[in-house]
């Protein structure tokens, strides 16, 4: 994480450049990834310095041929800021994006509360996104996202989970077992996998410790992969039918 939009723009880009040279199919990044999420975010709202580092993403994503779904905020009507997570088609086509409902108390002070969502085709797969804490949020989302399924799609569902969680102490540490928890029950009742991208570390706190460690979880409940803990890492997850 970076505390400019170009240090984290720049990440951003290797990132899609590594996942191309890695035969990915698409790349997912963390919540806030084009900001960084600390508390200069709001030094960071120029609209023309946004709208400039999005479309660098968009002809990135086009001239590799490479679906994207990254963080960043969003200004909406009114000047209210979103927490979004915005889809780019291998084309460089802005598919849409999904704006955090389930804010947090210090974060709803900032940020506007998203709407209802539903899924996006992408990269062969129909995809939503949960953000952080939103994960348990599961008897609101639930219901919402079933209702919102295309009937009759058997593509892969897919639901992606970028966050910002440590389990810095024990309090931090049960609240991210209750995340992984209503993750795996996601999975379970959407029949989707669970891919989740966090944070290797706060530059709000540089010395708290627990971050990383991003899960992939199966549609029937089982973590299947674990990435590191308090370090910044990329992996290819192949996904199938077993």
């Amino acid at each position: 994480m970076h505390v400019t939009l170009a240090g984290n723009l720049a990440e951003t880009l290797a990132a899609l450049e590594a996942a191309a040279a890695a035969g990915a199919d698409g790349l997912l990044s963390t919540e806030l990834a084009l900001t960084g999420f600390h508390r200069r975010v709001p030094e960071l709202l120029d609209v023309e310095a946004l709208a400039d580092a999005e479309r660098q993403l968009r002809a990135a994503c086009a001239r590799l041929a490479l679906p994207a779904v990254v963080g960043l905020p969003t200004r909406g009507d009114g000047g209210v800021i979103f927490n979004s997570h915005l889809y780019i088609d291998a084309a460089g086509r802005e598919l849409g994006r999904i704006h955090k409902r389930g804010l947090t108390d210090s974060e709803a002070g900032f940020f506007a509360r998203g709407g209802p969502r539903g899924w996006a085709a992408i990269g062969g797969m129909l995809a939503t996104s949960v953000l952080c804490r939103e994960m348990l949020d599961g008897a609101d989302l639930v219901p919402e996202l079933r209702a919102a399924l295309p009937a009759g799609d058997a593509r892969p569902r897919v639901v992606f989970w970028p966050s910002y969680i440590a389990e810095s102490d024990a309090e931090q540490s049960a609240l991210c077992k209750a995340y992984r928890l209503g993750a795996a029950g996601l999975a379970r009742d959407l029949g989707a996998w669970v891919l989740q991208s966090n944070w290797p570390e706060s530059l709000n706190a540089p010395a708290q410790r627990g971050f990383g460690d991003s899960v992939v979880i199966a549609p029937d409940g089982r973590r299947v992969a674990t990435l590191p803990r308090d370090a910044a890492a990329q992996v290819v997850v192949a996904l199938d039918a077993g």
